[in-house]
């Protein structure tokens, strides 16, 4: 499973240490993203970044922590979560595929009844 390591354009104070990158340890589950949908965290939404990058931090950053970061750094860590989908081939996971459809099947059936019956 891939990670990204992300570098802070402005170091962080972690426990009285200066931290300049961030690894973002895997791509979160769907129950981790709670009420926010992954397009709202690589957006850049603040409140969805800080719920589910906590998640997914080493070293582990707290919910204030991410929503206390500079602009930089919040884009910095967006661009992180993007690295997750890199590659995907959306054309390729969807299909779309034409269907026929019957506005009546009823009076079909019944008109193909009614003239077995003759």
């Amino acid at each position: 499973m891939p990670k990204q390591i992300v570098s802070l354009p402005t170091p962080i104070t972690l426990n009285g240490e200066q931290v300049n990158e961030i690894t973002l340890t895997r791509e979160p589950i769907g129950s981790e993203f709670g009420n926010y949908t992954p397009f709202e965290v690589s957006d850049g939404n603040i409140k969805a970044l800080a719920y589910v990058l906590p998640k997914i931090t080493s070293p582990h950053l707290s919910n204030k922590m991410i929503k206390d970061m500079p602009g930089r750094n919040i884009m910095a860590l967006t661009a992180g979560f993007n690295r997750f989908f890199d590659g995907m081939d959306q054309d390729g996971l969807v299909q779309t595929v034409e269907t026929t459809s019957n506005k009546n099947p009823t009076s079909m059936t019944s008109q193909g009844q009614s003239d077995q019956k003759a």
